[in-house]
């Protein structure tokens, strides 16, 4: 997640510098630009690495997260590459996502299978 985000903000500096170089953007227009890209960067890689954390998942939908327990409220994406569940925990409700590629393939199949499981379990009721 975090290779993808710093590709997209280099791109999108690659465009600013381009500008400059085809004299479409004043220097210092593009300075102030990457400098707020920059920082911008480091907020969203911050906010990636708070979002990480050891899962630890039950049958019963229920799972620890970030030394919490949740409840899985909702099954919003369960495809190949991701999951998106929407977790509840007393009055909050966050969006958890799920890389393919942040654990190990076994273990993404679990989640998967867990999540086909919530969904069914949440369709008969």
């Amino acid at each position: 997640m975090a290779a993808a985000l710093t590709l997209l903000y280099v791109g999108a500096a690659s465009l600013l510098l381009l500008s400059w170089f085809r004299h479409t953007l004043p220097f210092p227009l593009v300075i102030v630009c990457l400098e707020f890209l920059w920082f911008e960067w480091l907020q969203r890689l911050i906010d990636c690495r708070l979002m990480q954390g050891r899962l630890v998942v039950k049958s019963s939908g229920e799972l620890q997260w970030q030394r919490q327990h949740w409840v899985i409220e909702r099954v919003k994406i369960r495809s190949r590459y991701l999951l998106l569940w929407r977790l509840r925990q007393n009055d909050q409700r966050r969006w958890l996502l799920i890389c393919h590629d942040a654990c190990e393939e076994a273990e993404y199949r679990s989640l998967s299978l867990i999540c086909h499981h919530l969904v069914i379990d949440s369709d008969s009721k």
